[in-house]
């Protein structure tokens, strides 16, 4: 389901001006007319249907006025299914990589419905990426920011994915310790098999598996992977070692493998 993020409420008379570039999506990308129908999640989380009443092509502006549901499904030859945001929250502690591969991970992570992704400088990490991530990070060019809403509106996720602040691997752990859930596993994905658990193991052990409300965080490696040392604090913070028996996978390969695995783990127990 394709879905227009919005960042203000409706108004008094049931309407939004689109504008810039979420003019540009609805315009060049869904390439809509006065009278079709669209899903906008409004900035409480809510789904809305709206009708587009006008195209203003000269200054650029989109006007959507809310639509009956029922009026909305019956335009719809097969209504596109509404997306509940799950109660289970995801994490991604990645540790920093190519500007072009986090790029592609934080688009990824989105549209998989990952909640948290915090970047991990690591002993591997070269300095240019680390530097990038802290720049893309903190919001300063907002560029993470607009891969993700990019990602939940083609996507359709309910899910708000935040981004979160560079930190070193003893900050990371730190960070997962301080988070307060009633349920909480974390796993990090090692390349060697040695001192590791099968995913379903861990997670099991964790007794996360058939909860319906938990925070659940993979760490992932860059490039160059993540040392040994790395590895023990991160068992010391917290996070149990997984081994998958596959190919060599590459980091953004990786962190995606990693996602799909633990949704495919929690969804047995559903």
């Amino acid at each position: 389901m394709r879905q227009l993020i919005v960042d203000s409420p409706l108004g008094a008379d049931g309407c939004i001006c689109i504008e810039g570039k979420k003019y540009h999506y609805l315009n060049s990308v869904l390439r809509v007319k006065c009278g079709d129908m669209v899903y906008a999640r409004l900035s409480g989380g809510q789904v809305q249907p709206m009708t587009v009443a006008r195209i203003d092509s000269s200054g650029k502006k989109i006007i959507l006025q809310a639509a009956e549901v029922r009026a909305f499904q019956d335009s719809q030859t097969k209504a596109a299914p509404v997306l509940e945001k799950p109660e289970t929250e995801l994490w991604l502690f990645q540790f920093e990589a190519k500007p072009p591969k986090m790029d592609l991970i934080v688009r990824q992570a989105a549209e998989c419905g990952v909640f948290g992704i915090v970047p991990v400088e690591g002993e591997f990490c070269q300095r240019g990426n680390i530097d990038s991530a802290r720049k893309k990070s903190d919001g300063a060019d907002g560029r993470w920011e607009r891969i993700i809403t990019e990602a939940r509106q083609q996507s359709g996720s309910p899910v708000e994915t935040r981004i979160f602040p560079s930190v070193s691997v003893q900050e990371a752990c730190s960070f997962w310790s301080s988070l307060s859930a009633e349920n909480k596993a974390a796993v990090v994905l090692y390349e060697r098999s040695i001192g590791t658990q099968p995913l379903y193991s861990a997670l099991k052990n964790a007794d996360i598996i058939g909860k319906k409300k938990a925070s659940i965080a993979v760490a992932v490696g860059a490039e160059g992977g993540i040392s040994p040392d790395e590895i023990n604090a991160m068992k010391e913070g917290g996070f149990v070692p997984v081994h998958f028996d596959t190919n060599i996978l590459r980091c953004e390969t990786a962190s995606l493998y990693g996602i799909a695995a633990l949704q495919t783990v929690l969804n047995l127990g559903e």
